[in-house]
């Protein structure tokens, strides 16, 4: 796992002075956000051996300048005490399309759960079937050459440790992350003294959990 670094869409900072000091424990917030709609095509068909190829392109893609972050999504960040994001390409140009003038946490432990794409088969179908069957396979135990179930469920633990400290600091943090990983983050908060909203998995969703006494 890489060490986490902080950046900007300039440089390298840190992820900024403390903000909202005035938060009680109980009203610490952590907002998980997915990343924006990445330039890749997931609807013509490619054989199964040729889905970890698209695999890779996807994880290099570029955001879709014409889905644009909500501007209500914007005045949040602005609003937040730290942004935090994994270390893939589509989450940190997401960040920094939410918080262009904001210091950015990124770190890999926020990264998403890697998706198996092993498969041997000439079948064709549309990535985001792949996606789909690839992913279900998954969470039934097949995980070749790629984090397990279980092991994306331990980072995740850590991960939801890592954002409950940082909301600590700052009094609020927002992560600009991925649909699957937020999901287990969500879910590993909500096993602890966090509630809110249900996880959401299109492109800018948004779940906020507040930590209860």
């Amino acid at each position: 796992m890489r060490a986490a670094r902080c950046c900007t869409a300039r440089g390298t900072t840190s992820c900024g002075a403390r903000r909202n000091s005035g938060h009680g424990e109980e009203g610490l917030l952590i907002l998980l956000v997915r990343h924006g709609k990445p330039v890749c095509d997931d609807r013509t068909p490619v054989a199964g051996s040729s889905f970890a190829t698209w695999v890779r392109d996807y994880d290099a893609a570029s955001i879709d300048a014409g889905v644009p972050p909500p501007a209500t999504l914007k005045a949040r960040a602005e609003a937040v005490g730290c942004i935090a994001t994994s270390n893939l390409q589509r989450a940190r140009e997401s960040a920094q399309l939410v918080a262009p003038n904001r210091p950015i946490l990124s770190d890999a432990l926020f990264a998403e759960a890697e998706i198996p794409a092993a498969i041997s088969m000439r079948l064709t179908l549309a990535p985001r079937y792949w996606s789909v069957l690839a992913r279900a396979a998954w969470f039934c135990g097949w995980s070749r050459g790629v984090e397990s179930l279980r092991q994306a469920r331990i980072r995740a633990q850590r991960a939801a440790e890592r954002l409950a400290a940082l909301a600590a600091e700052h009094g609020s943090v927002m992560l600009v992350g991925h649909g699957m990983m937020n999901w287990l983050i969500s879910r590993a908060l909500r096993r602890g003294d966090w509630r809110g909203t249900a996880s959401g998995f299109a492109f800018w969703s948004v779940t906020a959990l507040q930590r209860v006494a």
